[in-house]
């Protein structure tokens, strides 16, 4: 896998110099910078902001591998044996409790994120008391991941992995038997582990089935065996065979059908090849096989993709600077029809915003039945809370329901968050359509023959400055809310959710905390079981109004989040056309200046035909780091 990360660091560096070129030809047709946004890296020019936008992107680049399988399958020992050193626990008895997140890091350290929002540091040697069924039961700590960072080479490019817990824990319940299915749904690659012996059981095929359904970008299906087995080849056929026809009845199941391939593999080994530097036993635990494979999946699909799609959204940029440069040039070949066209630009800036917030507001219009859905999702876990409360007839049973409640919410509020974060995208890519469409029309209008002018739809998401807005909110709110719990949970986890791109906070952390700070006091000062649950049910219509206006709230900041973008990009889009008429109105009466000027556009429109064919290249394959010279 390091030979894979290498070579998509370089195609990747490869790209961010293309990039930079743009952006330098940019900043010479400019001739001077627009000013920056305060606190941002962002510009008032259009282009700019995209270009900035494209590069964050680029260097936020993850891959995430995900490990699952039932309890007791190896899944702690093979991403031990992968990694090269001891990052999951494992004993004898089911161990991992929560899910462990692995990246790189220059000293080996971890960051334990519980429910109500905050975080501990920690050194590695005492994740076991937070990720462990021993030390930690049921996850009574309110965990609900841990990171681990550790100086290993292949994942300094961005790789990660996630060690999840077993499906079939005894001590673990549904709600967390669900929040590790749920991490199916982030990863680039699943890599999906059983042993034999045993067999591929009911409960194995349930999961297999789950698997399945859940359409993972990729599944590396693997089968773990004991020394004895692996080794022994008419065993091992036979285990491959029989495991191999009982994928494809659960494949069948989903109505899925295909290629089966399942990676025989000894875990055990690939550890211990690991530990003492045994090449040749690394290479028959089969660990070194399912490695590669991995790799060129990463290589030859996830990290091409992402390369492409950057390399085409340099490519617009480069595209949409032609066309200010052909506005540029129809300035200069008539400035005497100067006051005309900038009149008729001032129409179309005007006739612009009217169009803009006529595109928002009907494309916003689909967040309204979408939020009910998101309500819903919520609000679903109350109804059961309250009839599984009224059986409950001590203490310690309602003290349980408790625990077991918040971690439900939990569950509920992180589907919640992605189902609206899945939604809400797919509103704001097809608004991007429309505003790049509105942009197109009224560069038209001034120039004819331009390329066609596409936004990034990420550009309607959240921006630096925005972010900025956001965690101001928040340490507001912290410092004048009543509920402590509650603002550290929209503080810290509402800031990570926003910078990693999606637009709806942590619900289910908001909820956590609420469960905590509301009930842990009633179980703990009243000792009458049926005042208790009276003052729980008070309490759990409480958390619900709360959750409900969070969810609001939060999805009136989503709508105003991509309103204020919006807004933005076309203000920055009049600022680079009103720039070239200030520029050519500047020199209008100098001739040998607008004979100047009138050459270097031609060059700039080559320069930056050059741009986008550089970046088109730079992610081709067999002519990766080809530079195309740019020379204006």
């Amino acid at each position: 896998m390091a030979e894979f990360l290498d070579s998509f660091a370089v195609e990747r560096e490869s790209l961010m110099a293309a990039l930079g070129q743009v952006e330098e030809v940019w900043s010479r047709f400019q001739e001077r910078r627009g000013l920056e946004v305060e606190g941002t890296d962002l510009s008032d020019s259009l282009i700019a902001g995209e270009l900035s936008l494209v590069r964050r992107d680029l260097q936020a680049t993850q891959f995430t591998v995900g490990i699952f399988g039932l309890i007791k399958r190896g899944k702690s020992t093979l991403i031990n044996g992968l990694i090269g050193r001891e990052v999951s626990s494992m004993h004898v008895t089911p161990e991992t409790a929560v899910p462990v997140y692995v990246s790189y890091g220059e000293t080996p350290e971890a960051t334990v994120h519980l429910a109500d929002g905050t975080t501990r540091h920690l050194a590695v040697e005492e994740v076991e008391q937070y990720t462990s069924q021993k030390h930690n039961p049921q996850n009574h700590l309110g965990v609900t991941h841990v990171e681990q960072q550790v100086p290993v080479g292949f994942l300094r490019n961005g790789t990660r992995l996630i060690d999840t817990p077993g499906l079939d824990d005894a001590e673990a319940d549904e709600v967390y038997t669900e929040r590790t299915l749920q991490e199916l749904d982030i990863v680039d690659a699943g890599v999906v582990l059983f042993l034999s012996p045993p067999t591929v059981g009911a409960t194995e095929m349930k999961f297999l089935e789950e698997v399945v359904a859940r359409d993972l970008k990729q599944t590396f299906l693997v089968c773990n065996m004991y020394p004895q087995h692996f080794h022994d080849t008419e065993t091992r056929t036979a285990v491959l065979d029989y495991v191999g026809e009982r994928i494809v009845q659960a494949a069948k199941a989903t109505g899925r059908t295909g290629e089966v391939r399942i990676y025989p593999v000894c875990a055990i080994e690939a550890w211990q090849a690991r530990q003492t530097d045994d090449i040749d036993l690394w290479k028959r635990s089969g660990a070194d096989r399912l490695l590669r494979e991995v790799e060129t999946y990463l290589s030859g699909s996830a990290g091409r993709q992402v390369l492409e799609e950057a390399a085409e959204r340099i490519a617009n940029v480069a595209d949409m600077a032609i066309s200010e440069v052909r506005v540029r040039q129809q300035l200069l070949d008539d400035p005497e029809q100067l006051d005309q066209f900038r009149r008729q630009l001032d129409r179309n800036i005007a006739a612009l915003e009217r169009r803009f917030d006529d595109a928002v507001s009907m494309s916003l219009t689909e967040v309204a039945p979408l939020r009910m859905r998101i309500r819903s999702l919520v609000l679903q876990p109350f109804a059961k809370a309250k009839k599984e409360l009224e059986g409950l007839e001590t203490l310690d049973e309602i003290e349980q329901f408790s625990s077991r409640f918040r971690r439900q919410l939990e569950v509920a509020g992180e589907l919640a968050s992605r189902q609206f974060e899945a939604g809400f995208s797919k509103t704001v890519t097809t608004l991007q359509g429309q505003l790049s469409e509105q942009f197109e029309a009224v560069m038209t209008d001034l120039a004819p023959n331009l390329p066609q002018v596409q936004l990034s739809a990420n550009a309607l998401l959240v921006t630096p400055d925005q972010l900025q807005a956001v965690k101001r909110s928040h340490r507001k709110s912290q410092s004048s809310s009543a509920g402590v719990a509650v603002a550290s949970g929209l503080a810290s986890g509402g800031a990570a959710f926003m910078a990693a791109g999606a637009v709806l906070g942590p619900i289910g952390l908001v909820a956590g905390a609420l469960v905590g700070w509301k009930m842990t006091s009633v179980v703990a000062t009243t000792r009458s079981v049926k005042q208790v649950r009276a003052k729980i049910m008070e309490r759990l219509d409480e958390i619900a109004a709360s959750l409900v206006k969070d969810v609001d709230g939060q999805v009136v900041a989503a709508v105003d989040t991509v309103r204020s973008a919006v807004e933005r990009r076309r203000r920055a889009f009049a600022h680079d056309l009103y720039q070239q008429f200030e520029l050519v109105q500047a020199i209008s009466q100098k001739p040998d200046a607008l004979e100047i000027y009138r050459r270097d556009a031609v060059r700039f429109e080559s320069a930056f035909e050059a741009c986008a064919t550089r970046a088109r290249r730079a992610v081709a394959p067999g002519e990766m780091n080809m530079a195309a010279g740019v020379g204006a």
